[in-house]
């Protein structure tokens, strides 16, 4: 009887033993397992490095190749508009200077005659042209023209006889003077004055000695 009393205690025992054992390995009731944290995919991926800022400096010989041709182009341009400003320079002052003369004027034959004379001057060697007259004069005008034009060398020829005259045609003022400008702008004039100092206003703007020669008729 004793002994059936002690087997009932010991399984007692036991039995509260486990039972308290488990009740403190398992969770609270309210509180849900949590599962093992998942590994962010993303950050097994490298971080985006910026590529190094190529340095410019030192050129390549390839640039300095470059640099030189546009230098040299830009030299080349610059003597070439300078050229060509100091050539048309005598034939722009003549121009304006064409401007300034009126029928008014009693000797307008002489004064549109003088404008042709220093403005050849200004491009040919001065003893060509200082001493031509009448149909010489006129026949180097004509032969000046880059191309050939009849009406012009007739109206040239007309602006040359007025120049003889004691009392010169009011009404041929304007055919005489747009045959002066249409010479300047048709005039094929060189780039070089003979060999002899190259091409200069031809005193265009100075006066005196030019003015002279072209008062004088033998010398018109």
């Amino acid at each position: 009887m004793q002994s059936s009393i002690l087997s009932t205690h010991f399984v007692s025992s036991f039995l509260s033993s486990y039972t308290k054992s488990a009740a403190q390995s398992m969770p609270p009731a309210n509180q849900m397992p949590v599962p093992p944290q998942q590994q962010d995919p993303l950050a097994q991926l490298r971080d985006i490095h910026v590529p190094t800022e190529v340095n410019i400096w030192p050129l390549d010989w390839g640039w300095w190749v470059a640099i030189a041709v546009v230098l040299l182009a830009l030299f080349c341009l610059y003597k070439a508009i300078t050229a060509h400003l100091r050539h048309n320079k005598a034939r722009k002052q003549a121009l304006a200077l064409l401007e300034s003369i009126s029928a008014q004027q009693s000797n307008w034959p002489v004064a549109l005659n003088s404008i042709l004379k220093r403005t050849a001057m200004s491009y040919y060697p001065t003893q060509q042209v200082a001493g031509l007259y009448g149909k010489q004069w006129q026949a180097f005008l004509t032969s000046a023209l880059k191309n050939s034009d009849s009406k012009l060398e007739s109206d040239l020829g007309l602006l040359v006889s007025n120049v003889y005259q004691a009392t010169p045609n009011p009404s041929d003022f304007e055919t005489c003077k747009g045959a002066v400008k249409n010479w300047l702008s048709k005039a094929k004039l060189p780039k070089n004055k003979g060999a002899k100092g190259g091409v200069n206003d031809g005193g265009l703007n100075d006066g005196s000695h030019h003015d002279k020669q072209a008062k004088e008729p033998h010398h018109a």
